[in-house]
């Protein structure tokens, strides 16, 4: 059961990190075009999704 919850909790934790990082970088690196910002994050989500 301990096993599990720390599974859990690690895998929860990098892709929360995953997704507001990649957010984060998106929105700099766009300098303010929405749609680049997001297609950054979505591509980042995806690929972390995938391992």
């Amino acid at each position: 059961m301990t096993r599990k919850l720390v599974a859990e909790f690690l895998g929860t934790a990098l892709l929360l990190a995953i997704v507001i990082g990649s957010g984060i970088m998106g929105e700099r690196l766009a300098n303010g075009n929405d749609a680049i910002a997001l297609l950054g994050n979505t591509i980042a989500t995806g690929l972390a999704w995938s391992c």
